[in-house]
C-alpha cells in the first residue's frame, strides 16, 4: 500500500504535540520474591496525538479530503515531527550508508564534512524508518561517522542508502476508523490526529 504524504497546508503543524516512542516489552514478576524480569521483542514503534487547530476553509477542505483518503485505519501516510524538522548538529548534504548488513542501534555513515554534528535528540530516517540520534556524534576527518539512536533497525539498510536528514518521517495510521473534525461555519476548522508507526 503506498502511503499517502501529509498535506502541504498554510499551517507548518500543530501548537502542542505528544510524540512518543513505545516500546515492545513483557514483564514478569515472581509471586515468591516480587522480583520482576522484563523482556524486551523487536517492534518499537512512533506514536502521535495532536490537534490541528483552527484551520482555514481551504486548508481544512484538503485536509477533509486527506482523512476520506485513509478510510480510517486502512491508508498510511507520512508524517515528520514538527517540533525538531531538521537536525540541531551541523550535518547536512549527501550522507549515505557506510557498508551493508548493519543491524542494531548503530549505524557507520559516511559523506559528511569534517567535524559534522549530529546531536542527542537529533532525528533522521533511513531505509523508511525514522530514529533518534541518543548520543552526540561528530564525523571524523574522513567525512565518516558511527551514529547511536533508537529504536533499533527492523531490517539492515543497504550500501550507500541515503539518510534524510531534513523532515525525516515514519509511516502511519490512524489509531481508530473516525475521520472527525470540529467546524466553527464560515471560520475555522479543528482536527484531533492520534496516530501510530505502521510497517508490513
Amino acid at each position: 500500500m503506498t502511503a499517502i504524504a501529509w498535506p502541504s497546508l498554510t499551517r507548518s503543524g500543530p501548537r502542542n504535540l505528544d510524540w512518543s516512542l513505545v516500546s515492545n516489552t513483557v514483564s514478569f514478576q515472581s509471586p515468591l520474591s516480587g522480583a520482576v524480569q522484563t523482556v524486551e521483542f523487536p517492534g518499537a514503534r512512533w506514536k502521535v496525538s495532536f490537534l490541528l487547530e483552527n484551520l482555514v476553509e481551504a486548508d481544512a477542505a484538503l485536509f477533509q479530503a486527506f482523512l476520506a483518503r485513509l478510510r480510517g485505519r486502512a491508508g498510511r501516510f507520512t508524517l515528520h515531527n514538527f517540533a525538531r524538522p531538521a537536525p540541531r548538529g551541523t550535518i547536512a548534504g549527501t550522507v549515505l550508508v557506510k557498508g551493508a548488513g548493519q543491524t542494531g542501534t548503530t549505524l557507520a555513515i559516511d559523506g559528511c564534512a569534517a567535524g559534522a554534528t549530529l546531536l542527542a535528540g537529533d532525528f533522521f530516517a533511513v531505509a523508511g524508518e525514522l530514529k533518534m540520534v541518543v548520543a552526540d556524534a561528530v564525523a571524523d576527518g574522513a567525512g565518516e561517522m558511527s551514529v547511536t539512536f533508537e529504536p533499533p533497525l527492523r531490517a539492515a539498510p543497504a550500501d550507500n542508502a541515503p539518510l534524510t536528514l531534513d523532515r525525516p518521517t515514519a509511516t502511519f495510521m490512524l489509531f481508530g476508523d473516525e475521520a472527525k473534525w470540529t467546524t466553527q461555519p464560515g471560520k475555522f476548522s479543528t482536527f484531533p490526529i492520534d496516530a501510530v508507526e505502521c510497517w508490513t
